[in-house]
């Protein structure tokens, strides 16, 4: 068996991903509260126009902007948790960038990308190559 690994890329950029969609859940929810507070004004008998208008007042566009961008944070992460893991496949384990392509279920230009765009990470102490 092999020991525990404590500094590990592939652990921080998990970790990365997990709080980017935290604050990605955060984000679409607060959006989705104030989308069921418009709801239940409407129900309840208000205008179109005063929906909008409290919406508005409310936020909504920043409430909107702010989900969006956290999303997009999210996307981020987990595409930088991937090219360093094809990174890592190439030149830790040894595989071709076919083979990260079928074992990640993407085409060999896509592996390419992710390798391409990745940093070099530290060596991966599981490797056996």
């Amino acid at each position: 068996m092999t020991a525990p690994v404590t500094d590990d890329w592939f652990v921080d950029a998990v970790e990365q991903v997990a709080a980017a969609g935290r604050a990605a859940c955060e984000a679409l929810n607060a959006a989705v509260n104030a989308l069921e507070e418009g709801c239940h004004a409407r129900l309840a008998g208000r205008s179109m126009l005063e929906v909008v208008d409290g919406l508005i007042g409310a936020g909504g566009r920043e409430t909107r902007f702010a989900s969006a961008e956290a999303f997009r944070d999210f996307e981020r992460a987990v595409a930088a948790m991937r090219a360093g893991v094809a990174r890592s496949l190439v030149d830790d384990h040894g595989l071709s960038l076919t083979e990260v392509a079928r074992r990640l279920n993407i085409s060999r230009q896509a592996a390419a990308r992710l390798y391409q765009s990745a940093p070099k990470v530290k060596v991966d102490p599981t490797a056996k190559m």
